[in-house]
C-alpha cells in the first residue's frame, strides 16, 4: 500500500514538474521567434508546405525530388493553418518538439538511473544550451529528426531492461525510428547507438536476445521507410548524396585524413562553442565510474556511430547536421555530474578532494548557465550577433541565405499593387529568393503581382523576363547587393526603392525600380 502512494506522489509532483518546465520553456521560445529572419532552409520547406495547401495531390511528396523525406513538411502544412504568419508557423514546429524532447531527456535519464540532479541538468541543457535552444527556435528538420530518434533510442532502452519479455516497446522503439526515416534520411546513421544498445548491462538477459530486439527495431524502422516506394518521386530520395558526401574516389584524392582533420576541427568547435566544454568533457567522468562505466561508454559510442560517418566522408558539413548525436552526450553528462556531487559528498571529510570536486562543479555549472544564458538573450534582441561558429554566421546571418528584408521587402510589393501592377524579378530561383517572397505571399491578394527568379549573379534582365514584365506597369528587382552586377548602385543610384543591411559589412538586400531599365537596350543600361 505504502509503495503504491509513494509511486502516486511522484507522478504527482513529476507532472507539476513538467507543467513548471513547459510553462517556462513555452515563455523563453516564443519571445522574439521570428526576430532571426527567415533562413533559406526554412523557406523552402515553408513554400513547398504551401504548395500542398494549394494542390495535395501534386505536391504532397514533392520534397522527395530534392532528396528530402515529407514528414516535417506535413507537419508545416497543418502548422500554416494554425498561425497566420508562415515563419512563425513553421517555427513553432520545433518549439512544439523541443517540449517533447525535455521529456524524453529526462525520462532516458531516469531510465539509466539518474536520480534528480542528473535529470534536471538533462532538462536544463536541452531547454537552454545553445545547440539545443537555436533549432528549437527554427522551422528545420533536425529537432524533429532529433526527437524520433531519442524516442526509438528510449524505447528500446526499456525494451533491453524490461523484467516481463513484451514486444510493446521494441515495436514503439521501431515506429519511431520509422518517423525519423520519413523526416530525414540521416536517421540511417543512427543504427549504431541502436545497435550499441545490445551491450547495456541486464542480468537474466542474454546478448543474442538483446542483439534481436536492436535488429527488430531497425527491421520495423526500414519497413516503414519502404512506403516511400510506393511514390514515384522514391528514386528522387538519392539523387543528391553527391551534394554532400565525398564519393571513395575524390576521397582518396583530397586525402582521407586531410578531410577528416578539416571536418573534426568544425563539428568539435561547434560541440564546444554550442553545448559548452563541461557537458562535453563530463562523459568521460562516466568511464571511471565502476557501476555505471559501460552505460557511459555505449553513450559515447552512440554519439561517435552517429557523427564518424559525417567526418569521414563529409563534403558539406553544418552543425545541425549531427544534432542526434548531441542526444546521448547530453544524457552522459547529465549522469556523470551527478556522480561528481555524489563523490564530493562522499569526500567531505578529505578536504582537498572535496574543495577540488566542488570547485570543479561550479566552474562547470557556471559555464552552462553563463552559455546558455547569454545565447538566449542575444536571441531575443539582437540575433545577428549570436556568437555563432563562422560556417553558421555565415549561412544564417550575413550571406544572401539570411532572409534579412524579404518581409518588409513582400509588403512594399503588396502596398504598390494597390495603385500599379507590378512584376517582381529576384535573385536565385529558390531558397531564400524568391521563396522567401513568395512564402509571404501565400493567401494575399496578389493581383497584379508577378515574382519570379531569374537566378545569380544578375548580370541582366533576361528576355523572357522582360517580355513578361512588359505587360504590367512597374517592375522591380529584389537582389543581395554582392550579386548585384549591373552597376545600378554605380550608374542609376536614384533607382533604389529600399536596402536592408544585415550589419558589419554583410551584403545589403536591395530593391530596385528598374522600370525604365528594362525597356532600354543592355548597352545604353551598360553606358549610363
Amino acid at each position: 500500500m505504502k509503495s503504491v502512494k509513494e509511486k502516486s506522489k511522484k507522478i504527482f509532483w513529476f507532472k507539476i514538474g513538467m507543467l513548471f518546465i513547459t510553462a517556462i520553456y513555452f515563455l523563453t521560445h516564443i519571445i522574439a521567434l521570428t526576430e532571426l529572419p527567415v533562413f533559406a532552409d526554412e523557406a523552402i520547406y515553408i513554400r513547398w508546405a504551401q504548395l500542398i495547401i494549394d494542390d495535395w495531390k501534386q505536391y504532397l511528396f514533392f520534397s522527395m525530388n530534392d532528396g528530402k523525406t515529407p514528414l516535417f513538411i506535413w507537419l508545416i502544412t497543418s502548422a500554416l493553418n494554425l498561425w497566420k504568419d508562415p515563419l512563425h508557423a513553421g517555427r513553432m514546429i520545433s518549439v512544439i518538439v523541443g517540449i517533447f524532447q525535455i521529456g524524453i531527456a529526462i525520462k532516458t535519464v531516469e531510465k539509466l538511473k539518474g536520480g534528480l540532479v542528473a535529470q534536471m541538468l538533462a532538462a536544463f541543457s536541452v531547454m537552454f544550451l545553445p545547440f539545443w535552444y537555436f533549432h528549437h527556435r527554427m522551422a528545420l528538420m533536425d529537432a524533429l529528426l532529433t526527437l524520433f530518434l531519442s524516442c526509438s533510442f528510449l524505447f528500446l532502452i526499456k525494451a533491453q531492461l524490461e523484467k516481463k519479455e513484451t514486444k510493446k516497446h521494441t515495436i514503439i522503439s521501431g515506429v519511431f525510428l520509422g518517423l525519423a526515416l520519413f523526416t530525414k534520411i540521416p536517421a540511417i546513421l543512427f543504427f549504431p547507438a541502436l545497435v550499441l544498445l545490445s551491450f547495456i548491462p541486464k542480468k537474466n538477459s542474454s546478448f543474442a536476445n538483446r542483439l534481436t530486439k536492436s535488429a527488430k527495431v531497425v527491421l520495423i524502422g526500414m519497413f516503414i521507410f519502404a512506403l516511400l516506394k510506393l511514390t514515384p518521386t522514391f528514386g528522387q530520395l538519392f539523387n543528391r548524396g553527391g551534394d554532400f558526401l565525398y564519393p571513395l574516389s575524390e576521397l582518396t584524392e583530397k586525402g582521407i585524413f586531410t578531410i577528416l582533420w578539416s571536418n573534426i576541427k568544425l563539428i568539435f568547435q561547434s560541440l564546444f562553442r554550442y553545448l559548452s566544454w563541461p557537458i562535453m568533457i563530463l562523459p568521460l567522468f562516466g568511464l571511471f565510474q565502476e557501476k555505471f562505466r559501460k552505460t557511459h561508454g555505449i553513450l559515447i559510442l552512440s554519439f561517435l556511430g552517429f557523427v564518424g560517418p559525417i567526418l569521414l566522408l563529409g563534403k558539406t558539413i553544418y552543425p545541425r547536421y549531427i544534432m542526434p548525436s548531441i542526444f546521448p552526450i547530453t544524457i552522459s553528462a547529465a549522469l556523470s555530474f551527478e556522480y561528481l556531487i555524489k563523490k564530493a559528498q562522499e569526500n567531505l571529510k578529505k578536504p582537498l578532494s572535496f574543495f577540488s570536486q566542488t570547485a570543479f562543479i561550479l566552474f562547470a555549472l557556471t559555464t552552462i548557465a553563463q552559455t546558455a544564458i547569454m545565447f538566449v538573450l542575444i536571441s531575443w534582441q539582437k540575433p545577428f550577433y549570436l556568437p555563432l561558429v563562422p560556417i553558421d554566421r555565415i549561412q544564417y546571418l550575413t550571406e544572401w541565405s539570411a532572409g534579412d528584408g524579404i518581409k518588409e521587402s513582400t509588403d512594399l510589393m503588396l502596398q504598390e499593387t494597390k495603385h500599379n501592377s507590378l512584376a517582381v524579378a529576384t535573385e536565385g530561383y529558390f531558397g531564400t529568393l524568391p521563396d522567401g517572397v513568395l512564402m509571404y505571399l501565400h493567401k494575399q491578394d496578389v493581383t497584379g503581382l508577378m515574382v519570379e527568379g531569374i537566378g545569380q549573379p544578375v548580370r541582366e534582365i533576361p528576355e523572357e523576363f522582360t517580355n513578361k514584365a512588359r505587360l504590367y506597369e512597374s517592375t522591380w528587382l529584389l537582389v543581395n547587393s554582392h550579386r548585384e552586377k549591373m552597376d545600378l548602385q554605380k550608374n542609376s543610384p536614384e533607382l533604389l526603392i529600399q536596402e536592408f543591411c544585415r550589419g558589419e559589412g554583410a551584403p545589403c538586400l536591395q530593391l530596385w525600380d528598374i522600370s525604365t531599365v528594362i525597356d532600354a537596350p543592355q548597352d545604353k543600361i551598360l553606358d549610363n
